[in-house]
């Protein structure tokens, strides 16, 4: 079969699993209820990201399994997320579920044959990148648009280098855009739950890792700097405020600029994607030159995206944070 034909199939499938797991969920109920917190008005079903891990799984079983480690770290991330999604389990199994998540992540790079004081932080930092995906899960379209940002960009860096097999790609922007369909509306049909937020975050911290390290620069990262700034900076200003940054809130820039503002939630995620197009594109122009280079592109980028959000946040009622947090 070939790689076009395969595309199709693949396409045609998620359609017909989701529309299956729409019949599931209605059946068992398995919703997603509006709460103080939430940014929807009304009941939706949850767990639809399992179309991306389903696209994925596809590439896998269909290529004879390559990748064995990844593929053993986004079947854990998903079976335990999705648990999750049914019935909610306790921090420290979905935590312990991501930190093996990411050691399995660490093998099929062969991280551990680098310097072993490396291995902790790293850890530390990519559990941070899962989480941040998580908790950027709050609006339609927003995990959707800006994995598809990120996505195409990688798409875009591996066609100069060649680093992975770009189907693997074309199948994650699959799982994605059929997802979209029932989720970039107005009235969402179902949400991506943390079993697409969290497997979606394990793929991402998986594929700038690789680029990362056979690059030799940090610069991949870069492709999801609008995230890490954004989850950054709410995490140090509730910390700054004494608040426990384990409990949910609503206190990110997106959130603020819907419940604040009343800010469509497609404005708000197509935004979020939009800038970190601009950003990746800036990142691909570079990606070639020299570290010194690379480094004197990132930081001011990164300390426009500071400004810009703390700008925009400084804009909102700082009221209806604390009183929703």
């Amino acid at each position: 079969m070939s790689s076009i034909t395969l595309f199709v199939v693949t396409f045609l499938i998620l359609f017909f699993c989701a529309y299956l797991y729409i019949k599931i969920a209605q059946k068992f109920g398995i919703e997603d209820v509006p709460n103080h917190r939430s940014s929807h008005t009304l009941n939706t079903i949850r767990g639809g990201g399992i179309l991306f891990v389903i696209s994925l799984f596809i590439y896998f079983f269909t290529q004879s399994l390559p990748l064995p480690y990844l593929f053993a770290a986004i079947f854990l991330v998903a079976f335990i997320s999705f648990v999750d999604d049914l019935k909610t389990l306790g921090t420290l199994s979905r935590l312990g579920a991501q930190i093996i998540a990411v050691i399995l992540v660490f093998y099929q790079l062969n991280l551990f044959d680098n310097a072993i004081f490396w291995i902790l932080p790293l850890l530390i930092f990519c559990l941070g990148i899962i989480n941040i995906y998580n908790f950027m899960d709050g609006i339609n379209g927003i995990t959707g648009f800006y994995s598809l940002a990120v996505l195409f960009s990688v798409l875009v860096l591996n066609y100069s280098f060649n680093l992975i097999d770009y189907q693997i790609l074309v199948f994650g922007i699959l799982g994605i855009l059929v997802f979209g369909f029932f989720n970039f509306r107005k009235k969402a049909i179902f949400f991506a739950g943390d079993i697409g937020s969290i497997s979606i975050g394990v793929f991402i911290t998986f594929l700038l890792l690789l680029f990362s390290f056979n690059l030799n620069t940090p610069l991949p990262f870069m492709f999801i700097a609008v995230y890490l700034v954004d989850g950054g900076v709410t995490i140090i200003s509730r910390l700054i405020k004494k608040e426990n940054i384990l409990k949910p809130h609503k206190s990110h820039l997106y959130q603020n600029l819907v419940h604040l503002r009343s800010v469509n939630h497609l404005t708000v995620a197509g935004g979020y994607a939009i800038t970190q197009i601009l950003v990746n594109t800036i990142v691909l122009l570079v990606i070639h030159e020299s570290l010194s280079l690379q480094l004197l592109t990132a930081v001011p980028l990164v300390l426009v995206l500071i400004v810009v959000h703390i700008f925009l946040n400084k804009k909102m009622k700082p009221s209806f944070i604390e009183q929703n947090t």
